[in-house]
């Protein structure tokens, strides 16, 4: 065949270096724009904020912080011009097979716009966890969303918009349950624009969308962009996540989900803070999701909606196919690639097909390897945040190594059968796991009309020269939409998990491009000796700093009557904390660090109200009393002979056992339960657990030698009463 690019062992290696720093130093589009051209007042909004969130203690549902909070944001719709109306109820939850998540949200919705269905809503939650402020989580939706109402309001739409904050999200989205199942508005509601936060900086992420998306997918694609990918609302699909937009979704609207991911290791910690939110990511946030509300509100839905693959290109501009249509472009890519394949000539044909798998194998298995590696030789359970670009470089070095090697030994000489292999390989794993993923198509849907060109091209001899330029073509196309999609991936998963497959997706690269199957010996060797320099840094840069923390909880635990100092096992004990107690040798079997605790004093009581029989079923009425209880619990064991639960006059819907029930707030400091059971079962077996917010005067020794690069998580500092619950052998 006519003309080559070739890539002998110097390119490679210029090449591969080129790789290294472009995705070493900042994985590319994960930071939120400096500047971007928007009618959203970012500095409004953080104005907003800060009156908001006060002194910025921690706010969680049904508490008097929380009812502070409201409070003043009241105050702020209010000031706006807007006129809040508040839903408040007890309600549970039950999303999650047996097990009913209950609480008293009080949520707050008011119209930007004169009330109308179809209408286009507005989400974001205003609780918070307990161990953090939530300025981010989910204090910039907040933000945005009053300012987004701001700059709407007085504008002639096409569809009316409403906007609605819940409370008790971080309780296991019961505000959100709640509204979906009573409120009235929730039937008016046409399309739901989310906004969500998993860190306190970076890009805005759109991660999900509803099912067919081809309206959510115009929607977002107005300017500017967020980062959106059809293959990220898939995976995170697969994931065990949830947003207050699982409970909409089942109403039948388009949707919309955004997020900012940066700064993970901050997620529902103190740090989660006014002082670490990114101005940045604000103002991508405002301006990302007033293109989407006035996008979806621009028009009615009409006709039937498909479903779309789409990405962004470094948030420029936005790539949107049918999803059949991309299946048909892998298709006759994988059919195009085979053809240049084949008329490569039949000299090591064999060898060479498979040597583009063999590479990827080889890149994986040593990145992998590496990975494992170090996490054996680390003794923390989180390494990378503090200095990610050691492990960034270990990973990518090491993934260089492998593939150049196999590379080298191939020995072709036809700088384009390799990447025809490569395309092909490639389309076929994508073919395969296209019904469970189609999101994948991105990888390769805008790369494949230049390997098809090609085929054409190696068809007419005038044309065969532009052969190998058309397959540069094409793994151009790849490389533009892999870049920031592996950013987004090591941002969501954190970098010891995603670095050796976001590292792989870039290095990829690689194989498509026309001779680079030829790199020598010395390429292979430059990269293994990279590799070593980097797995040296890896082992040895520091875990955490005070803006990259490690996750560390005090718990003070009384179970009945045996009480203990617990710390989670995510790395050795810190010293100054060890010194405080008498913590044992090694974690127990739960992965907890142990010391004795003295005993907690107890509050709490077991009342049985009532205890009938009618027919075939006997009814017992209790009530968990606990005065001074954040959160109640029961866990119940051999519940077969349960036919229904009613907890504080909701009834969840609960199948199979174990039952669990949680409840949360000051409203669930007495809890009353309703069972109902066969007559003549087995009585359940109930453990009863109650949570107080804060580590307690006993546990204020060890909170106060926690270093500074560490801090609670999620619920925080606790102590935690664990009782067993005995009912009445018989009814009387």
């Amino acid at each position: 065949m006519a003309g080559r690019i070739a890539f002998g062992s110097w390119r490679a290696i210029i090449v591969g270096l080129v790789l290294l720093a472009l995705w070493v130093a900042r994985p590319f589009g994960v930071d939120a724009p400096a500047s971007v051209e928007t009618a959203f007042d970012a500095d409004r909004a953080l104005t907003r904020l800060q009156t908001i969130l006060g002194d910025e203690r921690a706010h969680p549902t049904d508490s008097d912080a929380n009812d502070a909070v409201e409070s003043r944001l009241l105050a702020e719709i209010r000031k706006a011009g807007f006129t809040p109306q508040i839903d408040e109820r007890f309600h549970c939850n039950d999303l999650r097979e047996g097990a009913a998540i209950c609480a008293r949200p009080r949520n707050i919705a008011f119209w930007v716009t004169p009330p109308g269905d179809d209408a286009v809503m507005i989400a974001a939650h205003y609780d918070s966890v307990p161990a953090g402020p939530g300025a981010a989580d989910d204090g910039i939706g907040v933000a945005v969303a009053l300012e987004i109402a701001a700059q709407l309001k007085g504008r002639r739409l096409a569809r009316p918009v409403l906007v609605v904050l819940t409370d008790a999200e971080e309780a296991g989205l019961v505000g959100a349950a709640a509204f979906a199942a009573h409120d009235p508005l929730a039937k008016r509601v046409g399309a739901v624009v989310n906004m969500e936060a998993r860190g306190t900086t970076g890009g805005v992420n759109m991660f999900q969308t509803s099912s067919p998306n081809a309206r959510d997918a115009a929607a977002i694609g107005g300017r500017p962009l967020p980062s959106a990918n059809s293959l990220a609302t898939d995976f995170y699909e697969l994931l065990p996540n949830d947003t207050d937009l699982t409970m909409l979704l089942p109403l039948g609207v388009d949707a919309g989900n955004y997020s900012i991911i940066g700064g993970g290791k901050r997620y529902h910690t103190p740090l989660d803070n006014l002082a670490h939110l990114d101005r940045n990511s604000v103002r991508h946030m405002g301006a990302t999701t007033l293109a989407a509300v006035t996008g979806f509100a621009a028009e009615r839905p009409q006709g039937a909606e498909g479903q779309r693959v789409y990405t962004d290109v470094g948030r420029q501009f936005l790539l949107i196919l049918p999803q059949v249509v991309a299946a048909v472009l892998l298709g006759c890519g994988l059919i195009a690639a085979l053809f240049l394949y084949w008329r490569a000539g039949e000299t090591r044909r064999i060898r060479s097909a498979f040597t583009p798998l063999a590479a990827l194998v080889a890149g994986t298995g040593l990145a992998i390897g590496a990975a494992m590696l170090v996490a054996a030789l680390r003794p923390e359970a989180a390494f990378g945040t503090a200095y990610p670009i050691a492990l960034r470089l270990l990973y990518a070095a090491a993934a260089l190594t492998g593939a150049s090697a196999i590379l080298a030994l191939s020995r072709d000489e036809n700088p384009v059968r390799g990447a025809a292999a490569a395309w092909s390989w490639l389309a076929i794993l994508i073919l395969a796991a296209f019904a469970f993923v189609p999101g994948l198509a991105i990888l390769a849907a805008w790369s494949m009309p230049f390997v098809i060109a090609a085929a054409c091209a190696a068809l007419i001899p005038a044309a065969r020269r532009a052969v190998p330029f058309l397959l540069l073509g094409a793994a151009v196309a790849y490389f533009l939409v892999v870049l920031p999609l592996a950013g987004g991936l090591e941002e969501g998963l954190f970098i010891e998990q995603a670095a050796p497959a976001s590292a792989l997706l870039v290095l990829m690269f690689l194989f498509f491009l026309p001779g680079a199957g030829r790199p020598a010996r010395s390429a292979a060797a430059l990269f293994a000796l990279i590799t070593v320099g980097a797995f040296v840094a890896a082992v040895m840069v520091p875990a955490y700093t005070r803006d990259a923390p490690r996750h560390l909880t005090v718990v003070h635990e009384d179970d009945n009557g045996k009480a203990a100092f617990l710390i989670e096992d995510n790395g050795p004990l810190p010293p100054t904390m060890r010194a405080q107690a008498a913590f044992d040798a090694k974690p127990d079997d739960k992965g907890n660090w142990r010391a004795p605790a003295p005993g907690l004093a107890d509050d709490g009581r077991i009342e049985i109200l009532s205890d009938s029989v009618t027919g075939d079923r006997r009814t017992i009425r209790l009530a968990a009393v606990s005065p001074s209880a954040d959160r109640q619990e029961l866990l119940i064991k051999n519940g077969e002979a349960i036919r229904g639960v009613v907890v504080n006059g909701a009834r969840p819907t609960i199948k199979g056992a174990p039952i669990y029930i949680g409840c949360t707030g000051r409203t669930c400091r007495r809890l009353e339960v309703e069972l109902q059971l066969s007559v003549g079962g087995k009585l359940p077996e109930i453990g009863w657990r109650r949570t107080r917010y804060g580590a307690g005067e006993a546990g204020q020794r060890l909170v106060a030698k926690r270093p500074a690069t560490a801090q609670p998580v999620h619920v925080g500092d606790r102590q935690i009463w664990i009782r067993p619950l005995r009912l009445p052998a018989t009814p009387g």
